[in-house]
């Protein structure tokens, strides 16, 4: 399956994955929808799909001593060193995992900015009152 094109839509179009595995928690759980946007600027530091040696990659980018490096959040996992061609398919902008939604920003290298839906904080905040009553 190609997820750079899976649709049709336009090349800088955002569109939707679903995380399999475990090596981005605890931030990214296994069956959490995340949201590709390939017009986000690159950033280090910032989460992306990658496509290299013919395999589509979810990890953190991480650029050091003028090397590139996708690395797993979850410490059981290794970091993978990106040697020769790649490519930033995109960065992910938002998260939805059980219904609660997050959306990244990336500023500037090293720095992401999460913050927590309006939706979702009138949900958790409906759950909280009913579980107090």
């Amino acid at each position: 399956m190609d997820i750079y094109n899976p649709t049709g839509c336009e090349d800088k179009e955002p569109f939707a994955l679903r995380v399999i595995g475990e090596s981005m928690t605890p931030e990214f759980n296994d069956g959490a929808t995340i949201i590709i946007d390939p017009g986000y600027p690159t950033v280090n530091g910032a989460y992306v799909v990658v496509l290299y040696q013919k395999e589509y990659h979810f990890r953190q980018l991480v650029r050091r001593d003028e090397k590139v490096y996708l690395a797993p959040l979850n410490s059981n996992f290794h970091s993978l060193e990106l040697e020769g061609h790649y490519q930033i398919v995109g960065v992910v902008t938002q998260q939805n995992y059980k219904r609660d939604i997050h959306h990244y920003e990336y500023p500037k290298d090293g720095e992401i900015i999460k913050t927590e839906s309006e939706r979702s904080i009138r949900r958790r905040e409906r759950l909280e009152k009913a579980a107090a009553s």
